[in-house]
């Protein structure tokens, strides 16, 4: 795959589009060797495009690329594996959206990143065969702070390393997880987790996806989670993502309860 050549190939995941003159379109895709990249495809809006359903967002494709002076093209497009089930479901898909986003936002150009790409490949799986969009989540945005860089510690406190005590503990992000109550207050910004969420944050950290999506995690620690984690993720990215709040709201039982205010010192 020399990237010297005129033109080449290519695998991902389409992350998203952007719509450019009158028929074409940009493309960001991230694969398993080239990592996050992004082309043109000429007039693939024209109802006679042979791309057009191969270029779709969310979609794991083939690619023929040719080498342009500011953006590469598109010139040929075949699925490999498409997620119907996804794009039937409004729930489910505002999390596989939520998921590219997140990649995108934590991953620069041409840098490969295969257990990254494996990540969003195995959680798209999972959407697609009926996992909870909640567990899903939970486990994506656990597993992809720590390939991000951002693992957090919550089998010892992150500031000391003392052993934690079984509980209320703050998880701080600044501090790079849960922090005993003595480093508490010089730990920043952060929100209380309760020891039942704590045991869930330390089994998804070692267990696979469907390991993790098949454990049953009770309503309201599945709520102060998607609280605890959401508030991770936008100190990390210093924002917070539109398609993050999307996805919660379309959760079942949903009070869209990750707001600026909910951390605590």
């Amino acid at each position: 795959m020399a990237r010297e050549a005129r033109t080449f190939r290519a695998e991902g995941i389409v992350l998203r589009r952007r719509n450019v003159g009158e028929a074409d379109s940009i493309f960001v895709v991230f694969g398993p060797e080239l990592g996050k990249f992004e082309g043109v495809a000429r007039g693939i809006r024209k109802s006679r495009s042979r791309m057009r359903g191969h270029l779709e967002p969310l979609t794991f494709s083939r690619f023929l690329l040719a080498r342009g002076r500011t953006l590469d093209v598109f010139t040929q497009a075949e699925t490999i594996r498409s997620f119907p089930r996804i794009g039937g479901d409004l729930e489910r898909w505002a999390a596989a959206s939520y998921y590219a986003q997140l990649v995108d936002r934590f991953t620069g150009e041409d840098a490969p990143h295969p257990e990254l790409f494996e990540l969003l490949f195995v959680a798209l799986e999972a959407l697609n065969d009926g996992s909870d969009p909640g567990s899903v989540s939970r486990y994506v945005e656990i597993h992809m702070l720590a390939l991000a860089g951002f693992e957090l510690q919550v089998d010892a406190c992150a500031a000391c390393s003392a052993r934690l005590s079984p509980e209320e503990t703050l998880l701080a992000p600044g501090a790079g997880g849960l922090v005993c109550r003595q480093c508490r207050p010089g730990a920043g910004v952060g929100r209380l987790v309760s020891v039942p969420a704590i045991k869930v944050l330390r089994y998804a950290a070692r267990a696979s996806l469907p390991q993790f999506t098949g454990l049953h995690i009770p309503g309201e620690v599945a709520e102060e989670l998607q609280q605890a984690l959401a508030g991770v993720i936008r100190y990390h990215l210093d924002r917070e993502l539109p398609t993050a709040r999307l996805a919660r709201e379309l959760s079942p039982g949903s009070n869209d309860p990750a707001t600026p205010g909910a951390d605590t010192l």
